[in-house]
Formats: structure tokens, C-alpha cells, sequence
């Protein structure tokens, strides 16, 4: 009798367990975004009768540091964070399944720009190599996919591999806005801003006279939901469905989670992908070792 009602409880305790789902993303500025996921967690939560709590970490790295540490069920992250996660020495056992899609024909919806005040000297980001010495660089923050990765594989390819050693001073702005706001105020003399926060500025007559544009990047792709490989297949499969009709059967959820993230405010839908998604969009800048260094450099 002893022995039964221990395999009673342990069983109970692993269904209860497993009922448990981690929703998870991570904050940018002043948003942890916990009210933009809520909604997705109820749904899903009332869809298949499963408890799915939601969690938001204070950073990127540490939304990465999370899933590696199997915290996490199903995940919203960025590109970057999704990129360290694939070159990290410590396993991963959480895999891309969907991402949203922007509607064909739609530009310049996530991009870098790499911006200077008006005055600066140069015209083109190609110029930089051989005076980057004298410059002060500006970036966004080390988790940043168009503030951080994207400028530093740009650099990599006209050959400033490292900035840190070529320009004057490397800096993070905290985000995109402070990022700009650092390059009026004149304490950097170019920055590097995902491509809303520069539509934004040239919507301002004042501050757009300002700035000139040096470059700007091909679009990027979002940033993938990821599974745990734990959760059962007809898990996956059914909360998979519930993400691709989301559209159509609930778009008050979609925008909410669109809502949180200014490079998603144009996407239609969610569409499933795999682990080659993301193929096309790391060759692009020429020699895949330059991706690698730098993911390398910032992935646990």
C-alpha cells in the first residue's frame, strides 16, 4: 500500500508538471511585454486546457541564459537571440517553429540604418575604414539584432572586424531612441538604429534636416517562436495551429503580441518555418565566418 500510493503522487505530481507551459519573451526599454503575450497564454491556455504562464527576462542574454537553462516552453525571441542560441556551447533543446510573416510587397519594414549628424565628412559607411580611428561609434545594445548584430556584420565586411579597436569609443544607447538622441547631442558621431526609429526621425522636419543616412541594410527577418523539444507532439501540433490561424480566429491576440514589437507592426500572420529559415539571411553579408565571430563573441 505504501509503495502504491508513492507511485500515486509521483504520478501526479509529473501530469500535474507537465500541464505546467512557460510562455516566455524578454523586455526592451520600459516593456516586458508580459501584456502583449498575456493574451496568447489564455487562449491557449483555455484551448487545450493546459496552465501556460508567462514570463518576461530583463534582457536578451538572459532570456537566452533562461532557455538554455530549460526554463522555457515556448518562446518569443529576436533574431540575434535566436542566432546565439544556435552557436552556443551549452545545448539547446528548443527549436524554430514559426515566425511572422509581413505581407508581400511590403518595404522597409525592419532594417538598420547607420546614421550620422549632417556635418559629418563622409558619405558612405565604406569610407569608415580607413579613419574609423577618429570616430565614435554608437549602438543600440548588445542584444539588439539591427542595433548590434546587423552594424557589426556591415563593419566586418568593409573590413573593421573588431570595432572596439578601430573606432575611438564603441557605445550602447539602451535603445533605439537614446541611441539617436546620443548622435544629436554629439556625444557619438554615427549610430546604428533599426530602420522604424529612423522613419520616425524623418517624420521630424527639425531633426531629420539633422542626420544623414551612410546605409542602409536589406530587410531582416523576425525573430522565430521557439518549442521545447519536452512538450509532446500533439502539444506542439495543436498549439502550432492555434499560432497559424491567429489571423482569423483571434486578431485581437495577434495584435497585442504585433503591438510589442515595432519591427513586427507590419506582419499578417504566422507561418511555420525550420532550422534553414534563417539560411539566406546569414550568407548575405559574404563570408559566414563574420557571423560567426561575432555571435560567438556575445553567445554564452
Amino acid at each position: 500500500m505504501k509503495h502504491l500510493l508513492i507511485a500515486f503522487f509521483l504520478l501526479v505530481f509529473f501530469n500535474s508538471s507537465a500541464q505546467n507551459i512557460v510562455l516566455a519573451t524578454y523586455q526592451y526599454a520600459d516593456n516586458n511585454r508580459l501584456e502583449n503575450i498575456r493574451p496568447l497564454a489564455k487562449l491557449l491556455s483555455d484551448s487545450l486546457g493546459l496552465q501556460v504562464q508567462v514570463k518576461s527576462y530583463p534582457s536578451v542574454h538572459e532570456f537566452v541564459e533562461g532557455v538554455q537553462k530549460n526554463e522555457v516552453d515556448v518562446a518569443l525571441i529576436n533574431t540575434f537571440g535566436y542566432l546565439m542560441l544556435e552557436i552556443a556551447r551549452v545545448k539547446n533543446d528548443m527549436k524554430p517553429m514559426l515566425v511572422l510573416k509581413v505581407k508581400d510587397g511590403t518595404e522597409n519594414n525592419y532594417k538598420t540604418a547607420i546614421l550620422a549628424r549632417n556635418d559629418f565628412p563622409l558619405d558612405t559607411v565604406t569610407q569608415l575604414k580607413r579613419v574609423a580611428s577618429d570616430y565614435n561609434l554608437g549602438l543600440v545594445n548588445i542584444g539588439s539584432t539591427s542595433g548590434n548584430l546587423i552594424p557589426r556584420l556591415k563593419l566586418a565586411a568593409i573590413g573593421i572586424k573588431t570595432p572596439e579597436k578601430k573606432f575611438k569609443t564603441v557605445g550602447y544607447g539602451e535603445n533605439h531612441k537614446k541611441a539617436v538622441d546620443l548622435l544629436l547631442a554629439k556625444q557619438t558621431d554615427i549610430c546604428a538604429v533599426g530602420s522604424t526609429e529612423y522613419f520616425s526621425l524623418l517624420a521630424d522636419a527639425d531633426k531629420s534636416a539633422s542626420v544623414k543616412l551612410l546605409w542602409m541594410s536589406t530587410e531582416i527577418p523576425l525573430g522565430p517562436v521557439l518549442f521545447h523539444n519536452r512538450l509532446s507532439d500533439t502539444v506542439k501540433q495543436k498549439m502550432v495551429e492555434h499560432f497559424l490561424k491567429l489571423d482569423r480566429t483571434s486578431p485581437t491576440t495577434l495584435e497585442a503580441i504585433k503591438s510589442g514589437w515595432s519591427e513586427a507592426k507590419q506582419a499578417e500572420k504566422f507561418i511555420k518555418i525550420d532550422q534553414l529559415y534563417y539560411t539566406d539571411f546569414k550568407n548575405q553579408f559574404g563570408n559566414p565566418k563574420a557571423m560567426e565571430n561575432i555571435l560567438k563573441q556575445f553567445a554564452n
